[in-house]
């Protein structure tokens, strides 16, 4: 993994500029809305988008083979200097493949644009190549969770009730509407920055959506799911992997505090397994979820999650199932794609166990990334990796011979 450690303890271990992220993530929903409004019903209206769209693109890459070609942007051909992981598996593979590479580096920065060069020419991409011929209107969207959740949940695929907010008072409104314990997190984003989970007070509430409201005007509040966080990552509407992420987890045994079983976890725990460090955030995560301490005592057998981020590297456990989740699971993830009509779409999932029957359980599909981490698939815990790349760089061999 490549990841970096975060002033801010809401952005986890993916830091962001708040400012940045907030401005970004308020135009980017108020555009999307107003394109929606003024193309829905007028397929003119969405014609010359595209259009201008292909224009920009193409005007994009043309500046870049110029900058290139004076000087003003050098290339890298090292692939361990790729910025993310996720773009130096596409790397990789593209290397076996026979297939040239680069990376653009700015002023001596090493960005994630690449170029690789298929079929005599030079193709430019923000870190997966998806062949500009595939990208749909959709793309323009699914980052918005609420309109996602709109999408897919008038297409009978499961999503949690979810309201878009922008104030506190409204907040408070769709937290009562519920009447359940509540999810709150930026309208946009990823990696589970600024989310809060588990809400069952308003003083909680309020808390929370602060913390949202600081990387964008627009909030979701959703009911909580409980279960593991998965990531199913989809190639040309089918299942190519399956990750599931369990967050640091305990069992009680009716003597020992959490306090003391997070010390037993860590010296038990599996050598590629984060140390639990215990932090104010796992205290609020526990006294929102269970009205626990740290020196609380849980049941005998009762199983206590420590906290909502998932995976490894915050001291939980990662698997790779493949494509061997319930055939279930699987047809509602390959409809989820086929609504949103995109080549590769990674969709995030809560579930207690993707291998059961999915009608038998409450679950839900909770956010849609249209540049997925496919890396996730590469390094975990257990199970056999997927190799996602492969049929990435597929895509232009079913289409374009490379």
């Amino acid at each position: 993994y490549k990841e970096r450690k975060s002033g801010c303890a809401m952005c986890g271990n993916s830091p962001t500029n708040h400012l940045a992220a907030y401005v970004i993530s308020t135009l980017f929903i108020a555009q999307t809305n107003l394109n929606r409004r003024f193309s829905k019903g007028n397929t003119v209206f969405a014609s010359i988008g595209r259009r201008l769209r292909d224009l920009f693109s193409r005007l994009e890459h043309t500046h870049y083979g110029a900058a290139i070609c004076v000087g003003l942007i050098k290339v890298n051909i090292d692939p361990t200097r790729a910025t993310t992981y996720r773009s130096q598996v596409i790397w990789e593979e593209a290397l076996r493949r026979g297939i040239s590479m680069e990376q653009l580096c700015v002023f001596g920065s090493y960005t994630d644009v690449y170029r690789a060069r298929i079929k005599g020419r030079w193709e430019y991409f923000e870190s997966l190549p998806i062949p500009a011929h595939l990208m749909q209107d959709s793309y323009e969207w699914i980052d918005d969770k609420f309109l996602l959740f709109e999408a897919l949940s008038t297409n009978g695929i499961p999503v949690p009730r979810t309201y878009s907010v922008r104030s506190k008072k409204t907040a408070v409104q769709a937290f009562n509407d519920l009447q359940a314990a509540a999810v709150i997190k930026p309208r946009t984003g990823s990696r589970g920055r600024h989310t809060t989970t588990w809400i069952h007070s308003e003083e909680d509430l309020r808390h929370a959506f602060r913390s949202a409201h600081m990387l964008s005007h627009y909030v979701c509040v959703s009911k909580s799911l409980s279960g593991s966080v998965c990531r199913g990552t989809l190639i040309e509407g089918r299942l190519a992997g399956f990750f599931q992420a369990d967050p640091p987890r305990l069992t009680g045994d009716g003597v020992s505090s959490i306090r003391e079983l997070v010390e037993k976890k860590n010296d038990t725990r599996h050598e590629r397994v984060e140390i639990v460090t215990l932090t104010d955030e796992h205290a609020a995560f526990l006294k929102r979820r269970y009205g626990y301490s740290f020196d609380s005592i849980p049941a005998d057998g009762l199983r206590i999650d420590l906290s909502h981020r998932t995976g490894r590297l915050f001291g939980g456990e990662t698997r790779e199932h493949g494509t061997e989740v319930h055939l279930k699971l699987r047809a509602h993830l390959e409809k989820a794609a086929h609504v949103l009509g995109i080549p590769v779409v990674g969709f995030d999932l809560v579930i207690e166990d993707p291998l059961q029957d999915p009608d038998t359980q409450e679950w839900g599909i909770i956010e849609a990334n249209s540049l997925p981490f496919i890396d996730l698939h590469y390094l975990p815990l257990h199970g056999a990796p997927s190799n996602v790349a492969a049929q990435v760089w597929d895509l232009w061999i079913e289409k374009a011979a490379i």
